[in-house]
Parts: structure tokens; C-alpha cells; sequence
């Protein structure tokens, strides 16, 4: 290895030990809401309505994360393919993790958890918002910079 390279492999490889983990927790974050929507005998009551939303907000805040390390690795990957940074088919992605955070609000909504469902969507709007100021503005810029400099030489 020459003295100019830097070997990511460690990287890559912590990064994807991250990403397995937020998966696995964000499914089990999902699973919990749902057991406690379904499961719970007085889900009227104050504390179990908030440790509801305290899950899905966990939940939210996983999805943010576990979204912008799918995204950093494509900072130190020299030689991407272009197919890989063509934009729509992040953006699909994005579109699969943006609908799997809102289906915790129709969840609320559909056990006519009216309040429950508006917070959660003003905070989903929130993350939603920030993780298109963040990872999205940050893959955009690389992608039309690889991409368009590949079809250039």
C-alpha cells in the first residue's frame, strides 16, 4: 500500500457493524410500538401514551441515524460506480425510510390516538426535515460532482 492511500476497510467494516445494529434496533422499536398498541389493556392513560411516544421518537432519531451512515460511506469510497450515484435511486430509498417513519403516525392514528398522532407527526416533519438538510444536501452534492466529472472525461 502506498504511502498516499488510506485503508478504510476498518471503516467499512465498523460502519456496517453500525448500520446491522440501528436496523435491527429500529425494527425492534417498531415491533415494541406496535405490541403495546395492540397488547396494552388501558392505553388511555397518560404514561402509557408517553412511553409510546418516547419509542417512537427513539425510533425517529434511529432512522435519522441509521439513513446518514448508510450515506457516509460514499465520502471515502474513491472509485463508485455511477449507477450508484445516480440520485433516484437513493432518493427511493429514502423514500421507503421516510414512509416507515410515518406509518408509526397512521399506527396512532388508527387507534384514534388523536394527540399522540399529531406530536409524532410534527416531530417525524422535523426529522424529515433535517435529514434533508443533512444527508441528502451532502449525497446531492457528491453524486452531481462524481457523477457529472465521470461523463466529463
Amino acid at each position: 500500500m502506498s504511502a498516499k492511500k488510506t485503508s478504510y476497510s476498518e471503516y467499512f467494516g465498523h460502519n456496517g457493524v453500525i448500520v446491522g445494529v440501528l436496523s435491527l434496533f429500529c425494527g425492534f422499536l417498531f415491533t415494541s410500538i406496535t405490541i403495546l398498541l395492540t397488547s396494552l389493556q388501558s392505553k388511555e392513560g397518560i404514561l402509557a401514551q408517553a412511553t409510546i411516544l418516547f419509542l417512537a421518537l427513539i425510533f425517529y432519531f434511529s432512522l435519522y441515524v441509521l439513513l446518514d451512515n448508510l450515506e457516509m460511506a460514499f465520502h471515502y469510497i474513491e472509485n463508485i460506480p455511477p449507477l450508484t450515484l445516480k440520485v433516484r435511486p437513493f432518493f427511493n430509498l429514502l423514500l421507503i425510510f421516510y414512509l416507515f417513519g410515518t406509518s408509526t403516525v397512521f399506527m396512532f392514528l388508527l387507534f384514534n390516538f388523536l394527540y399522540l398522532a399529531v406530536i409524532s407527526a410534527i416531530v417525524w416533519v422535523i426529522v424529515v426535515i433535517a435529514s434533508i438538510n443533512s444527508t441528502v444536501k451532502r449525497f446531492y452534492k457528491q453524486s452531481v460532482k462524481r457523477y457529472w466529472n465521470a461523463h466529463s472525461s
